[in-house]
């Protein structure tokens, strides 16, 4: 198959899971993400591999984040707020698997600040 047929049927795959990234972006989602943060915190420091489940399950939410923000005009912060907090999981997802946890939890520090600076920037207060 030719690298142009082969764009032209996964073109329309990528639209449509990009658009619903973005519009499936919900409070509970954020919640959900938040607890998950809570939870990778502690297993971290108890040294337990489930943290691994953790930070891969919050660098796909900050996918579906990244989609969110990528569907509006004026959010290009929020769009690299996004990927850098991907960055950070998997950093979380790679020291984790090394069995270095010490690394694992520098990387959540810096995860857990680039979602504090993004709420800062778009979180609407209560």
């Amino acid at each position: 198959m030719s690298k142009n047929l082969l764009a032209a049927l996964l073109l329309p795959l990528l639209v449509t899971t990009t658009v619903i990234a973005a519009e499936g972006l919900t409070a509970d989602d954020m919640r959900d993400a938040e607890d998950t943060l809570h939870n990778l915190d502690s297993r971290i420091s108890l040294q337990d591999r489930k943290a691994l489940d953790d930070a891969k399950e919050l660098a796909r939410y900050f996918q579906q984040v990244e989609g969110h923000f990528s569907a509006k005009a004026d959010a290009t912060r929020g769009v690299e707020f996004s990927r850098k907090s991907q960055a950070h999981a998997k950093a979380i997802v790679d020291a984790v698997e090394a069995g270095n946890y010490d690394a694992a939890m520098d990387a959540l520090g810096d995860l857990t600040r680039s979602c504090k600076t993004c709420h800062e920037v778009y979180k609407k207060p209560k």
